[in-house]
């Protein structure tokens, strides 16, 4: 038998041991108990490895306690499943631990589960050594620590699970339940010892599997130690953070605790909701929307009891609110159970429920009051709309006539007093020649028939008014108790209507027929002629520049000029010959039954009567213009090819030498027929690549910075050249300006996308828009999905409109705001050319201000023209970029360094091919 040599150190060492893994499993397995808590199943798992590494520890420094002299040797594979059991058991009972809900037959089998894992260590371990070991299960020791581990082991068990039904359990109670259950390991490990028998053998160390005792307990024992520390310090830190978020959440709960109990007692219904479903309603809720309980409201959809009407502002509402944004209260209409309707004044918040965002509404039963409020506002609204708010005379009548009532229309109108005005009948007002027709339609009502009708009636001051009248009954218990009284004034209709015809037909700065007049008027004489077999001419007057005398002496003295030269041309004319102002300085005369001769003849009477010098506010003025004449018989022409005739012939004087007439001929014919070659060619030019793009710089006139370019179109086709002045009005009569103008900004777009990390180039480029193309109903969205297309910033895209483009103010102002809100820049082209240009910038919103050449052509000469150009610039350059086009010379340059403004022009560069523009930048930029 080995002898036995007892080391009291050790054994109360192994005791130690026993306690320290037990207190430490019981923080771990104090995790599990916490129902809020995750990562539980790593804290069993922390509390099985800290559990059995502590009883197996324990068993072998009581071991080399008592063999302290006696080295042993054990077998791996054995240790490892001793090792192992205690493991599964520890496990096994901490799991069922874990396990809701915990009752007392899992607490008792919790601490079986953990005694049988102690005695299966103690033996398979015991089994484990190299020695002869013989049991003495027949011993009052076996029987004994059989015993003790189990019924100790639910001991403890019993004991912490019943400290854990307080608030927490205190490291004293943990204490004493580690104490317990290490003693619990720790005797019944002594007492296996003494029902164990180790006869004696000589020990045989050669075995490679084996290990000796005193080397496995050192070992066990520090890994032990490490293993405790640990464990210790990670349940440490996380009680803390398991105490903080305890209290933080029972603060969380009392203050919800609070909120409910004022809830509940507020004499206001109240509803909590998540957005969708409803959480919490208080008693009084109940009342309202007609439920006899609370769990018939809560987990319902907030929006079932809204009214269908109601719903998109009501979701809208709590979009704001989950936003974080403040709601006012409003009026709706909610559902009861009972299917009635209530009106209410809601109420909402953003609030913390149950820990989670939530909205508290608070509802105000409004519908008796409203109800009240409707009714009255029924009844007065019913009255004063009759009476006060109409803006029409409205009054009542006594069956004699006599007024008994009005509203202030009437007084405001007459210029009567009230006081006067009833004691007046409708005999006082009325017009003498429309009393009878009045007297008739007012026995009609009085017999109950309603009835209308139109006079004149006679203001204080003796101005007659037509109105146009309705009777009405006033029927009192089934009798007519006099009659009510509509008049509605017709002055402003009847001026209107006369005013319309003379607008439609009259130009209203000559008083001549207008351009509408005249198509009508010569669409009747064409027919009338075909039948007559006569000859008509039409005369195309245009006056050489007058565009001159708008610009130099104002658009007043303009004015007066149009109204001067119409007189003289009225003067020519025949008794039977009518003329039309169509526009501008434009204006067209017919002549009927005419010869050739004679239309020559009037047009030299013409041109003689308009050289005479006419005197304007002390400026002598020369007139001079241009006639064309075209003569027709077979009318084989349409109408716009007659007029257009007559026009070719008028633009034909004008280049010739001015101030002459001509007539519509064979030469001109021929300009005729180059116009068609050259829209025939002009369909062709976008397919056949022959259109192309030059680029003029725009300059900052004080630092000499390049700050933008304008994108000019020229055309090459295989006959030559064309001027964009021959070609452009082509495109635009005949449409293809859009196609065209669509290609310029494909082109002006990927060009900003190829300079767009250029050093100089990387500026706005500016493109002209053409009426035509402007008014395009798609023209807006064409140029957002070509700047999509090319992928630039919109910022770098300028479109030049002029005034012909802002015809219709209204309309372009939307498209104008459109392009502006998406981001790209507008301008105003050719300021100071037209004269509504004032208006535009007045009332229209933009970006870029460019003033036409003519404003600077002259300008060190001309004082008046500086003043402009200053009083301009000075009204608009604090808000806007202004471009002054046309900048020829140095002199031009140094005298609008004065001013903050842009400079474009051949001082700096013609129009050049991309190419060129790229080598003259860098120059500019020098």
């Amino acid at each position: 038998m080995i002898q036995a040599a007892f080391n009291p150190l050790l054994a109360i060492f192994s005791v130690f041991i026993a306690v320290i893994s037990s207190y430490t499993t019981l923080v771990l397995v104090e995790r599990i108990f916490d129902g809020k808590r995750s990562r539980k199943m790593s804290w069993i798992i922390s509390g099985t490895l800290v559990m059995g590494t502590g009883i197996f520890s324990m068993h072998f420094i009581a071991i080399i306690a008592f063999h302290v002299d006696s080295p042993m040797t054990y077998n791996v594979s054995l240790l490892f499943l001793s090792y192992l059991s205690a493991l599964l058991s520890a496990f096994a009972a901490f799991y069922i631990l874990y396990a809701d809900p915990l009752t007392k037959a899992k607490i008792v089998l919790s601490g079986v589960m953990i005694g049988i894992g102690i005695i299966l260590l103690h033996y398979i371990a015991t089994f484990a050594t190299h020695e002869p070991v013989q049991i003495q299960y027949q011993s009052i020791y076996f029987f004994l620590s059989i015993f003790i581990s189990i019924v100790f082991s639910i001991i403890s068990i019993v004991l912490f699970a019943k400290m854990k039904e307080g608030p927490h359990i205190s490291n004293v109670n943990k204490g004493l339940v580690a104490i317990v259950l290490g003693l619990t390991i720790s005797i019944m490990h002594f007492a296996g010892i003494k029902a164990t028998h180790f006869p004696e053998q000589n020990h045989d160390h050669s075995l490679n599997n084996e290990i000796d005792t005193f080397t496995l307990g050192i070992l066990l024992s520090c890994s032990t130690l490490i293993i405790m520390i640990i464990a210790l310090f990670t349940a440490f830190h996380d009680y803390r953070a398991l105490k903080k978020s305890k209290r933080l959440f029972n603060q969380i709960k009392e203050s919800e605790e609070r909120y409910r109990h004022l809830v509940e007692l507020s004499p206001q219904p109240i509803v909590v909701h998540d957005g969708q479903e409803i959480l919490f309603v208080n008693e009084i809720c109940l009342k309202i929307i007609h439920a006899t309980n609370k769990d018939e409201l809560i987990g319902k959809s907030i929006i079932e009891f809204i009214l269908p009407q109601y719903r998109a502002v009501v979701e809208d509402r709590i979009q704001k609110l989950q936003n974080g944004e403040q709601v006012k209260s409003m009026e709706l209409q909610i559902m009861t159970f009972k299917a009635s309707i209530i009106d209410v004044e809601i109420a909402g918040i953003g609030i913390r429920y149950d820990n989670k965002a939530a909205f508290q509404l608070v509802l105000r039963d409004i519908t008796e009051q409203k109800k009240v409020k409707r009714e009255l506002a029924e009844q007065k609204q019913r009255y004063r709309s009759l009476f006060e708010y109409n803006p029409d005379l409205v009054f009542s009548m006594n069956p004699q006539g006599h007024y008994t009532e009005f509203n202030s229309t009437v007084w405001d109108m007459l210029g009567y007093s009230k006081d006067d005005s009833l004691q007046m009948s409708y005999h006082d007002v009325v017009d003498s020649k429309y009393l009878d027709i009045t007297n008739e339609n007012f026995k009609k009502a009085l017999e109950g028939k309603p009835q209308k009708y139109e006079i004149e009636i006679i203001a204080k001051n003796g101005e007659r008014i037509p109105i146009n009248v309705t009777n009405i009954p006033i029927i009192v218990e089934g009798m007519v108790s006099g009659v009510f009284g509509i008049a509605k004034d017709m002055s402003k209709e009847k001026a209107a209507l006369k005013k319309i015809e003379e607008l439609a037909y009259t130009d209203q700065l000559t008083g001549l027929p207008n351009r509408t007049w005249f198509y009508n008027y010569i669409s009747e004489v064409v027919e009338k002629t075909k039948v007559h077999q006569q000859t008509i001419a039409i005369l195309s007057i245009d006056f050489d520049n007058f565009k001159n005398v708008n610009d130099t002496l104002g658009h007043n003295i303009g004015d007066l000029f149009l109204r001067r030269v119409s007189e003289r041309l009225i003067k020519c004319l025949r008794k039977h010959d009518k003329i039309a102002r169509i526009g501008g300085d434009e204006f067209i005369i017919i002549l009927e039954d005419v010869t050739e001769e004679e239309a020559i003849q009037l047009a030299k009477l013409i041109l003689k009567v308009m050289n005479q010098t006419m005197n304007l506010f002390g400026h002598e003025i020369v007139v001079t213009l241009s006639i064309g004449i075209s003569i027709h018989s077979d009318f084989k022409l349409d109408l716009e090819s007659m007029i257009k005739q007559a026009d070719l012939a008028m633009y034909l004087a004008k280049e010739q030498r001015k101030n002459n007439y001509q007539l519509f001929t064979k030469e001109l014919n021929e300009k005729v027929t180059r116009r068609l070659k050259l829209e025939r060619s002009l369909r062709k030019a976008i397919k056949q690549k022959e259109l192309k793009l030059y680029y003029q710089p725009q300059v900052d006139i004080q630092t000499g910075k390049l700050l933008g370019i304008e994108a000019l179109l020229r055309w090459n086709p295989s006959f030559g050249f064309v001027s964009p002045n021959e070609f452009i009005p082509i495109a635009e009569e005949t449409g293809l300006i859009v196609q065209i103008g669509e290609w310029v900004m494909n082109e002006a777009c990927r060009k900003i996308k190829q300079w767009e990390k250029h050093e100089l180039l990387n500026v706005p480029i500016s493109i002209n828009v053409s009426v035509r193309q402007f008014r395009d109903s798609n023209f807006v969205r064409k140029v957002k999905e070509i700047i999509s297309k090319e992928k630039i910033n919109p910022k770098f895209l300028e479109i030049e409109i002029t005034e012909r483009v802002m015809f219709n103010v209204e309309e372009s102002s939307e498209s104008i705001k459109d392009l502006r809100e998406f981001g790209i820049m507008v301008a105003i082209d050719d300021f100071g050319v037209g004269y509504s240009s004032l208006y535009l910038i007045a009332n229209l919103d933009y970006d870029t201000l460019k003033i036409d050449k003519s404003l600077i052509d002259d300008l060190l000469n001309n004082e008046r023209k500086m003043a402009i150009l200053s009083a301009i610039i000075d009204a608009t350059n604090n808000h806007k970029r202004i471009i002054i086009e046309g900048i020829e010379t140095k002199e031009q340059v140094e005298v609008l360094k004065n001013f903050s403004v842009i400079g474009q022009g051949y001082f700096f560069s013609h129009p050049l091919p991309a190419k060129e523009l790229e080598l003259k930048v860098k120059q500019i930029g020098r």
